[in-house]
């Protein structure tokens, strides 16, 4: 009996099983060593794939510098980019190029130094879903030019046109003639290529001596918002003299006067100025009409512009100097609450276009309907804290209109005179003007415009 007892019991024993934490230990074991096996798979094949797209790689690397050696002209070989398909996987190709001097250092249109001798290429391949830790496939060559385009005794001029962001300006027609004088310089036989695509140009086997460099392009301009930009450059016999310029299309910007003082109808001087600053300086143009909204062409500067209603002229050395209608010019007395404050800049893009707020001072003016006005600058400033303006302007008013004619001028301070359309000599006393925005009209009719505080 004991026997068969014990029998029984060890079949029993054996039907009971797994536990639950045994089949949970059991389920822990397998899932590790599956996400194992699974990472395993996949990292083998990502880097057979990595592999085989390198491949690809490397062979269009190669093909592109076959390419560009069999080239017929060496000038023609810039920087690009290009974007294939092969096997579905996309492929980013890259193409730096940059001049080798007789110097041995690399150079670009935009950096002088010894004549130019060959042209190094540099050729990178990246394509979609490579892994991090895999670097571009790059290959380089260089490429000589098909014949000779240097002498000894001549030189090289390296033109360089940019955008305004920064980017080669292409298409662009180069000129170079002797200066005056011209220290040897003589008339250039072979007319310059255009800009390529990086906005490089080159004067080739120049002879030795200083030349007038320009540039043009329809609806363009450069920093100085001129359509043609010109620089003097001396060239050396076996060196290249490098000259830089910034030219592109303008934006346009509509000018809205006396946008700070909106109630009733302002008239403006016809022949006002508008002063925009910008990183690079000052630049004034003159209206010849009172309308209130004017368009200006302008280079787009990515910093914008500052508007200034008159005629700004910063400090430069002994020069005169015409400050008053630059807000930001205006010294804030440590008791007084007024606020100074520097006009905010106005951006746009190549041909794009914006606003430009011109704020302006505002007076009413009595008892000379029909009349015609005209402002004249004052050099003392009855203000404290008004920089002054040692410039005199004389601003010209239409006809007025009848009752009281609110009129927009600078900021600063400036004498009126009326009278009819062939003068205006006689004094407007200050008891016919009232100022609308902050200003002062003094006994003597002095009326001071100060922008310390924009809006009355």
């Amino acid at each position: 009996m004991k026997a068969l007892r014990d029998r029984i019991t060890a079949r029993e024993g054996r039907d009971q099983g797994l536990t639950l934490v045994e089949i949970l230990v059991a389920m822990m074991v397998f899932a590790i060593i599956a996400v194992s096996v699974a990472y395993s798979l996949t990292l083998a094949l990502a880097l057979v794939n990595d592999a085989r797209a390198r491949e690809v790689a490397a062979n269009l690397a190669a093909q592109e510098l076959d390419l560009d050696r069999a080239a017929a002209d060496v000038f023609t070989l810039v920087d690009t980019d290009k974007t294939l398909i092969v096997n579905q996987t996309t492929f980013h190709l890259h193409r730096d190029v940059s001049w080798i001097t007789s110097t041995g250092v690399d150079a670009n249109c935009g950096s002088g130094g010894g004549q130019l001798q060959y042209k190094r290429l540099n050729v990178s391949v990246t394509w979609d879903g490579m892994r991090a830790a895999t670097n571009p496939v790059r290959s380089d060559t260089v490429v000589a030019p098909g014949s000779k385009i240097n002498d000894p005794t001549l030189g090289t001029i390296l033109v360089s046109v940019l955008t305004a962001s920064g980017n080669g300006s292409s298409g662009v027609t180069v000129t170079a003639i002797p200066s005056v004088p011209a220290n040897g310089a003589v008339a250039i036989t072979d007319v310059p290529d255009p800009t390529d695509a990086q906005g490089c140009s080159y004067v080739l086997k120049v002879v030795p001596g200083n030349y007038d460099v320009k540039i043009s392009r329809a609806n363009s301009v450069d920093v100085n918002q001129a359509a043609t930009s010109t620089t003097t450059v001396g060239v050396a016999a076996g060196a290249a003299a490098s000259v830089a310029f910034q030219y592109d299309l303008p934006a346009t910007f509509t000018a809205k006067y006396g946008v700070n003082y909106t109630s009733g109808s302002t008239l403006i001087p016809n022949n006002l100025d508008t002063t925009v600053r910008s990183t690079y300086g000052v630049y004034t143009t003159s209206a010849t009409t009172n309308a209130l909204s004017r368009v200006i062409s302008l280079h787009p500067f990515t910093s914008g512009y500052e508007p200034i209603a008159g005629k700004y002229v910063p400090p430069a050395g002994t020069a005169p100097t015409c400050l008053s209608p630059d807000p930001a010019r205006w010294i804030i007395p440590a008791a007084d609450g007024a606020i100074g404050h520097t006009p905010s800049a106005v951006s746009a893009l190549p041909g794009g276009a914006a606003d430009l707020p011109v704020p302006m001072g505002i007076a009413a003016v009595t008892g000379l309907s029909g009349k015609y006005l005209k402002a004249v600058s004052q050099a003392t400033a009855p203000l404290t804290g008004d920089p002054g303006c040692s410039v005199t302007t004389t601003y010209t008013f239409g006809a007025l209109g009848s009752g009281n004619q609110q009129i927009g001028l600078p900021y600063g301070s400036w004498l009126l005179y009326w009278g009819t359309s062939t003068g205006q000599t006689t004094l407007v006393p200050a008891t016919s003007i009232t100022t609308l925005n902050r200003g002062v009209v003094g006994a003597t009719g002095v009326v001071t415009f100060d922008p310390r505080t924009v809006v009355p």
